[in-house]
């Protein structure tokens, strides 16, 4: 089988959410499984030196419009959780790093379904009850969730994973990565489409 597609994302980009199920379809057509890697947007942002200082309420607000007209365009649906942009989703990206070390495809179907409970129904991740009950959806144990908290070595992977991301050219997300070529953002799918067309 070919090698699968990566896919370096970040809970809160609603970037990736939209991209999804489009980069899903693309990989089963040719055969390609995804190899989701979750890092830190911030972590890479401060190894490339760029840190954006904040945006302006007005820019805040069609953003958020912005995404909600995208969704209903692509038959998606979006509720934007209330601890958006700013609630910390530390836990639930070591949840995935945790269990990423024990059964790959396991922290796969767990990115996948943390990406639909955030951005589909809003769930608040960055609070332990939800975090849980969507984990639980792909059979990930209530202890995990737990451990994710203090997970020393869940955390050092992420902020390992991230600086490797960043090293490698990663500078946003979605970033996917198919045979080494390299294709950033949702609208970008349908180019890594053709490519594999042109080179699988």
């Amino acid at each position: 089988m070919a090698d699968p597609i990566t896919l370096y994302f970040d809970l809160p980009s609603a970037h990736t959410y939209l991209g999804i199920a489009e980069l899903q379809r693309v990989a089963a057509k040719h055969g390609r499984d995804i190899d989701w890697v979750p890092v830190s947007l911030m972590a890479v942002w401060k190894f490339h030196d760029y840190m954006p200082i904040g945006n302006p309420i007005a820019k805040g607000r069609y953003i958020k419009k912005d995404f909600t007209r995208t969704a209903g365009l692509l038959g998606l649906p979006l509720n934007i959780p209330k601890s958006f942009p700013r609630g910390d989703l530390s836990q639930a990206r070591h949840l995935i790093w945790r269990i990423r070390a024990q059964n790959p495809e396991q922290a796969n179907r767990l990115s996948a379904a943390l990406m639909q409970g955030y951005w589909a129904e809003g769930a608040e991740l960055t609070e332990p009850g939800p975090l849980q009950k969507v984990a639980s959806s792909v059979g990930v144990a209530t202890a995990d969730v737990d451990a994710a908290a203090n997970d020393a070595a869940a955390a050092e992977a992420c902020a390992n994973a991230s600086r490797e991301a960043a090293e490698a050219g990663i500078f946003g997300t979605p970033h996917m990565v198919a045979d080494g070529e390299p294709f950033w953002g949702h609208d970008r799918i349908r180019y890594l489409d053709m490519w594999l067309d042109e080179n699988s």
